[in-house]
């Protein structure tokens, strides 16, 4: 009898083993099946039932980065960042080197035009796998939306030394220099390109470097071009909208419908935002402006011009206590901001505060004063 109940204990472990192995192929079979047909379903672009089995699949196999991170993918198709981020987040936690989820993190970010964040993926893409050229192109596009110049130039000036005939450097370090005030150089980095013929891309490095000289009548010449050319260049049409507007009072008109053409192309162009703002702000069509100034700190959230302009439409408003503390923010941060303490003693006269606004105007004297004797002073 004990001998009898000994081999049904050993028959009965052996059947729960295999009873609980079997399910694991099972599980492992549909979970690979339902991914299939998630692949498929995204590949003829039906985003939300490849989502729907996405999810299915990960839910047999919830330790899956390749699958977290395809979800990922068709929810950034589907325009649900959010979720998608938090997806290749997770399979970060899992795999914190894996190239793909990395970089499709930070094009998540980029997608919503939040490029400090997409720049903070992308340098950690580049720290692990500095071969990624996509990464490479990617960062220098975030640092030069973002103004940040000095970074572009640090990044790209090792590939150019290394490699000067790959255009897509050229044009993004020459850009960056250009804006740098390092016109010579910029020209000489993007000669390659201008050699290559008359066309949009090259007029628009030469308006760039045009408008870096102050030249800003050759500058706006030259970007129309760009834009007969290539009429879906975004940046080329904000910057033919910043030159028109530093050509003349006469150009508004012009410069606002190039502006609002940039922005039709790309709505998180900054300047095309910024300036356009600023048009409807001297307008005194404030409601109309403070989307785009909004839009313009919203994408550089460090701009003190963004900021400014923020702070001028709302003491345009009548807001003079968030004004004020905006422009007191600006002074402290930038004191030599002239136009920030001619509104500061705006402000201050209008919340009844003589003193403040006194001394706000001996600044804009002293300020004055101290720019008169930087321009007498002869230049080395």
């Amino acid at each position: 009898m004990s001998r009898l109940l000994g081999r049904l204990l050993l028959f009965a472990s052996i059947a729960a083993l295999l009873f609980a192995a079997l399910p694991l192929p099972i599980l492992a079979q549909s979970a690979e099946e339902k991914y299939n047909e998630a692949s498929s379903a995204f590949d003829r672009g039906d985003f939300g039932q490849a989502i729907s089995l996405y999810e299915q699949a990960l839910k047999l196999q919830p330790d899956s980065v390749p699958i977290r991170t395809d979800l990922g993918v068709a929810l950034v198709r589907a325009g649900r960042y959010t979720d998608a981020i938090n997806n290749y987040e997770q399979a970060l936690k899992r795999e914190p080197e894996n190239e793909v989820a990395r970089l499709n993190l930070a094009l998540a970010w980029y997608k919503q035009a939040i490029f400090a964040k997409a720049a903070e993926e992308l340098e950690m893409v580049r720290r692990s796998h500095p071969k990624n050229r996509q990464a490479l192109y990617l960062l220098a596009d975030c640092y030069l939306r973002l103004g940040k110049n000095d970074e572009v130039a640090s990044l790209l000036q090792p590939e150019y030394d290394t490699d000067p005939g790959d255009f897509a450097v050229d044009y993004a370090l020459g850009t960056a220099l250009i804006r740098q005030g390092k016109i010579h150089q910029g020209e000489v980095v993007i000669d390659p390109i201008l050699k290559g013929g008359d066309t949009p891309e090259a007029n628009l490095l030469m308006g760039e470097a045009q408008f870096a000289a102050n030249d800003y009548g050759a500058a706006a010449v030259t970007l129309r071009k760009a834009v007969n050319q290539n009429p879906n260049l975004p940046e080329a049409w904000s910057l033919y909208g910043h030159a028109l507007l530093n050509a003349g009072a006469e150009n508004l008109a012009d410069a606002k419908a190039a502006l609002q053409r940039a922005l039709q192309l790309d709505p998180n162009d900054f300047s095309a935002n910024l300036f356009l703002g600023s048009i409807f702000r001297r307008e005194g069509d404030y409601l109309q402006a403070m989307p785009y100034e909004e839009s313009a700190l919203r994408l550089r959230p460090a701009s003190p011009e963004a900021y400014f302009q923020v702070a001028a439409l709302h003491a345009a408003l009548g807001k003079f206590e968030d004004a004020r503390k905006e422009f007191e923010k600006l002074e402290r941060d930038y004191p030599d901001f002239l136009e920030v303490h001619v509104q500061l003693a705006a402000i201050y006269a209008r919340m009844n505060l003589p003193k403040e606004s006194q001394h706000e105007r001996e600044m804009v004297l002293k300020l004055n004063e101290k720019a008169r004797e930087t321009e007498l002073k002869p230049k080395p």
